[in-house]
């Protein structure tokens, strides 16, 4: 059995057509319009195949295929169809349509699965639309471990609430009816495409993940006092100066620690950013990435960052801040999320069969897989993502025949787990 081409090709185009930023990428947020859109056009694709289609307490939208095991968990896959603003045709919309693709597949052919199969199509997936750690929000609602505190509190870009959108989109959110219940999921799959530029560069056509990296986020802000470029260099309270001082020891103590975690500051806005006046004030964001449990488990990096904070202080008499950027129910930073290695193994075997070249991948930014693999065996597909790997923006491409390689791999694996061995 083997995907169709010309079917993910006509559903991604589809897709692409409802954003609100025409010739200017695709921009469908969660719960606007655009997003209304695209949930009837993939509710409409799902009622040609015959699945039942329902939406959980969260708004997400599933379709499920029954199999002669009516009360076993099920097998699920798919991904998410919103995207940031002038994002691109095909993050999180590649995953969703292989997924979609592979359930038309098994109809067609008559494939006969034990365990159910449920499509699941995501629709607040990205962090750009509320902010920084408020994304994954379809997967964390499954989990529980989405909080009613964040549906009130944070805001998109128009000044609503999660709460607010959804009302206007005509949700009224049930967190408790949302939460599946411990078993009843046995598998979680998602395709999606690299945002990376390993598979074109390597001109490999299949990345398999063996786990996804751990996110750590903190703001920092030194408060120092400005004053004119000739002020003497010993009554200064530079706070530029200062952050420096800071990125420095970070980078050293951060490297200390070993292969298992990476830092970095990666972003500074100056105030005045002047070459006439001393900097009064400079806030800083910090990303971390965590490639192991252990090292997420002996070392406090709140602690960390706060000693190096304090010290600076102290040494450039000038004020500083931490913030936390944080997930609501999750560790800051997350540990990484490890993908069913039996999995890993039994793609790999689908790809030797099907002749398509394949790397283990362990990169990435976040997915909805990364909150799944606390709950069920998951496992990732990568497909390459063309032009040099940029993601998040209009010049995003990746080649259908590319991701119809991906979905075969996806077809294949769902044919076997599927099934009551």
């Amino acid at each position: 059995m083997q995907t169709r081409t010309e079917r993910i090709q006509k559903d991604i185009e589809t897709l692409a057509q409802f954003t609100s930023t025409p010739g200017k990428g695709v921009t469908r947020s969660s719960y606007s319009k655009e997003d209304t859109m695209a949930k009837d056009y993939l509710t409409g694709e799902m009622k040609k195949i015959g699945l039942e289609i329902y939406e959980d307490g969260f708004g997400t939208l599933f379709g499920r295929r029954e199999g002669t095991m009516k009360d076993a968990p099920v097998v699920m896959l798919g991904s998410h169809y919103d995207s940031v603003v002038n994002g691109g045709a095909f993050d999180g919309v590649a995953g969703s349509v292989s997924a979609l693709e592979v359930m038309r597949v098994l109809t067609e052919e008559g494939f006969v699965n034990d365990y159910p199969l449920e499509l699941i199509l995501m629709n607040a997936e990205e962090g750009a639309t509320f902010g920084p750690s408020t994304g994954v929000s379809n997967s964390r609602a499954m989990l529980g471990t989405m909080t009613q505190r964040e549906l009130e509190t944070v805001k998109n870009r128009f000044g609503q609430t999660k709460l607010e959108a959804m009302a206007e989109y005509g949700l009224k959110p049930d967190l408790k009816a949302a939460i599946r219940k411990p078993g009843s999921i046995k598998n979680f799959l998602e395709l999606h495409i690299e945002q990376g530029p390993v598979l074109e560069r390597e001109n490999i056509e299949i990345g398999l993940i063996r786990y996804l990296a751990g996110i750590g986020r903190y703001t920092i802000r030194f408060h120092g006092a400005t004053a004119d470029s000739t002020v003497p260099m010993d009554s200064r309270k530079d706070a530029l100066v200062a952050a420096a001082s800071f990125i420095t020891e970070f980078d050293r103590q951060i490297k200390a620690l070993g292969p298992d975690v990476t830092g970095m500051v990666g972003k500074l806005d100056v105030t005045p950013n002047s070459n006439q006046f001393v900097p009064e004030y400079v806030e800083g964001k910090i990303e971390i990435r965590t490639f192991s449990r252990e090292c997420i488990e002996k070392t406090n990096f709140k602690e960390l960052i706060t000693a190096i904070l304090n010290a600076v202080s102290a040494e450039y008499g000038i004020r500083t801040e931490l913030e936390e950027i944080t997930r609501i129910n999750y560790p800051n930073p997350t540990g990484p999320s490890v993908m069913c290695a039996e999995n890993v193994a039994r793609m790999e075997a689908i790809c030797e069969e099907l002749g398509y070249s394949h790397v283990i991948i362990n990169n990435g930014t976040g997915h909805d897989s990364m909150i799944m693999t606390d709950f069920c065996d998951t496992n990732m597909i990568y497909v390459p993502s063309n032009r040099g790997g940029v993601s998040h923006c209009p010049e995003e491409w990746t080649e259908y025949a590319s991701i119809k390689k991906g979905a075969d791999v996806l077809l294949h694996l769902v044919m076997d787990l599927s099934k009551n061995k």
